[in-house]
């Protein structure tokens, strides 16, 4: 049985990719997440910087990421880690795999872009 936050990663791997361009290969969201879990900001790209204007992301994916982000937060707090305000996770396409890099910034939000 796989850990809740591989379990919650993977399904959040699984969105990004139903939304993303048909010929990404790589995959990147980078999240904003404020620490309480409420408020939380998104940009997606792929296949070297292709901004988000060509990711197919409804109102419903945006809902999904952000339960699925605060799920994973409240994970890590609950097992006695900080909870995290950014989060890059990007999509391997080719190779099945993902990967989470998690950051503990004072004010994750910014004006403009998240990068």
């Amino acid at each position: 049985m796989e850990s809740k936050d591989v379990e919650i990663s993977k399904e959040m791997g699984q969105c990004l990719y139903s939304i993303a361009p048909e010929d990404a290969k790589i995959i990147l969201m980078i999240a904003a997440l404020s620490p309480e879990g409420d408020v939380s900001q998104f940009e997606f790209y792929s296949n070297n910087g292709v901004k988000e204007s060509e990711f197919s992301i409804g109102d419903s994916d945006t809902m999904k990421l952000h339960y699925l982000a605060t799920a994973h937060q409240k994970f890590m707090v609950a097992n006695n880690q900080p909870a995290w305000t950014r989060c890059e996770f990007t999509v391997n396409v080719e190779a099945s795999k993902f990967s989470m890099e998690l950051g503990y910034e004072e004010n994750a939000f910014r004006d403009g872009s998240l990068r």
